[in-house]
């Protein structure tokens, strides 16, 4: 890792210092709101909610090259008819002539560089619950002469918001987008099936019109293109854009085909002279959202009051739970990237990576996004306590769970309940770990009292929910008498048919019912706490009677013995 980079702990920053990394190496950006992701190369994506139902910047996975298109700012001399680009990707110029380094913090990334003695500095951020994005480019001349500066800020833009549509259904996609630039308002329009309705309060309804905008702020618009083929050429690439190769934007409008945001302008700098310019991008209609937000946040001052107040928002949620040891590299990875690495997969789940594209896992995976509140409770409680009552309310009136929770279509009380053959055995039993972590972080013992709806139907405490959860197990064993494996445990991959018997589920129960037990005690709750260690009596026999061969545990039992 450090032939590619090293820790800033000063700055809580990774500094990557060497752009070629083995793989594109990536950050988040913003919230569930409105979020992103942003590599070291300025490549990756935009999306709204989710990244498989809101996408609104187009990514390939696991694509050669790495890091293309995301978000781009190329750069062409006039004088010369020479251009790159801010980040190394896209033009990969010679590092003997090339410098750059890109600066991953919390929640941001800058990407500084300097080619023919133009220095630049581009900062990606999103601000605190906005639903746009900054990308802010700093320009400085370096040289001894004058220099006659093109920028063009590029992205390409999905066709329509799914991601599986926009990537296969083409016979559709390919006719229902649009794109145009507007002069009064300096930007571009865009949007998915325009001529339909919106339905704003539906989310989950496909078969309604999206808008987003992107707009630029702080020197003029001298050019646009909204046809991708049109700036990049049909046969054309990100590395060498046909309008940045001819010296200025076509002029296209985007109708149906493939649509992007390509904005130029014009800048002169004397020497050591130095400018500013900005790129917000985000969802709305242009000439009432994005209008606003470019009143509202369309300066370089706005820009630097947001980023500060992002950066002190992160640091301040980070200095809530601070080590210090003999060791300066554990304390580092504990206070910030651990940390930070905690908080990013409980907002994120695993929805949203270069690996995981929403698409099979949007929304809230079950198991994992319980695991998850473990790692921050003591950072943001509020937040975990509303996420466990929302996984809570995922919880089927059986005791078992739906298997993932996608917030914007999740009816309590109302939800289709889950097919026998579709339950994991694992899932709510870790409602043992992270509930008690929870009341014991913050003393707020009237959690177990508050009522909560199964997915399905009916209601129950929180305590109700836990007792569900332990019968669910209960009444589903093998020939053992342990608890039955169902489509998975934990381990997805073992298959060990549907009434096979998991050990590790086993101990899962059995954590359980003794916490069950012991909360029971804590509340005068005698015979919830009878109950539940007369169940933990009569499961530490079986596993002492089948899980142990008298020197170890056996992992699993198949349904065949």
């Amino acid at each position: 890792m450090t032939a590619f980079g090293h820790f800033d702990p000063e700055n809580r920053e990774y500094v990557i210092t060497r752009p070629d990394t083995p793989r594109a190496w990536s950050n988040y950006l913003g919230s569930r709101r409105y979020g992103g992701i942003i590599t070291a190369g300025a490549g990756g994506y935009s999306f709204t909610r989710s990244p498989a139902e809101g996408r609104i910047l187009r990514h390939r996975y696991n694509s050669i090259p790495m890091d293309l298109p995301g978000r781009q700012f190329y750069i062409r001399d006039q004088d010369s008819g020479e251009f790159w680009s801010a980040a190394w990707q896209a033009t990969a110029k010679p590092f003997d002539q090339y410098k750059t380094e890109t600066r991953f913090g919390p929640g941001y990334a800058t990407i500084a560089s300097a080619y023919t003695g133009i220095e630049s500095l581009s900062t990606y951020f999103i601000p605190l619950d906005a639903e746009f994005e900054y990308w802010r480019l700093t320009l400085t001349n370096r040289s001894e002469r004058k220099r006659r500066l093109r920028i063009f800020a590029f992205c390409e833009f999905t066709t329509e918001w799914n991601l599986v549509n926009d990537t296969l259904n083409l016979q559709y996609t390919q006719y229902i987008a649009r794109a145009d630039y507007d002069a009064t308002l300096a930007g571009i329009a865009a949007s998915s099936c325009v001529h339909l309705p919106e339905d704003a309060n539906n989310f989950a309804n496909r078969d309604q019109s999206r808008h987003w905008w992107m707009a630029l702020r702080g020197a003029p618009v001298t050019g646009h293109d909204c046809d991708r083929e049109a700036f990049i050429g049909p046969y054309g690439g990100f590395h060498a854009p046909a309008a940045v190769v001819d010296g200025a934007c076509h002029g296209s409008a985007g109708y149906s085909d493939n649509i992007c945001g390509a904005l130029q302008t014009d800048i002169e700098l004397a020497p050591g002279e130095c400018t500013d310019l900005l790129i917000l991008l985000g969802i709305g209609r242009l000439d009432s959202t994005g209008a606003q937000v470019c009143r509202q946040f369309g300066t370089l001052d706005n820009c630097t009051r947001e980023f500060e107040r992002l950066r002190r928002r992160w640091h301040d949620l980070l200095d809530q739970c601070r080590v210090k040891t003999p060791d300066p590299a554990f304390d580092h990875m504990a206070n910030t990237w651990g940390a930070y690495n905690a908080l990013m997969t409980f907002e994120w789940s695993r929805s949203c990576s270069l690996v995981y594209t929403g698409d099979q896992r949007d929304g809230f995976g079950f198991r994992d996004t319980v695991q998850d509140c473990l790692g921050v409770t003591h950072l943001i409680p509020d937040a975990v306590r509303e996420r466990l009552l929302l996984m809570l309310s995922a919880q089927d009136s059986t005791g078992g769970a739906q298997p993932e929770v996608r917030p914007w279509s999740h009816q309590p009380g109302a939800m289709p309940p889950t097919p026998p053959e579709k339950y994991r055995s694992d899932d709510c039993l870790w409602f043992f770990n992270a509930i008690p972590a929870y009341v014991a972080e913050t003393g707020d013992v009237g959690f177990y009292d508050i009522e909560v709806p199964y997915a399905d139907r009916g209601s129950a405490t929180v305590l109700g929910h836990l007792r569900r959860a332990l019968k669910f197990n209960l009444e589903r064993t093998g020939a053992n008498g342990l608890p039955c494996g169902l489509l998975a445990d934990w381990n997805d991959c073992l298959k060990l048919g549907y009434r096979g018997e998991s050990i590790f589920v086993a101990f899962q129960l059995r954590l359980g019912l003794a916490t069950s037990a012991e909360i029971a005690d804590q509340r005068d709750l005698p015979d919830e706490a009878q109950w539940a260690r007369r169940e933990l009596q009569r499961l530490d026999d079986a596993i002492q009677r089948s899980a142990w061969d008298g020197q170890w545990f056996r992992w699993a039992i198949a349904e065949d013995g």
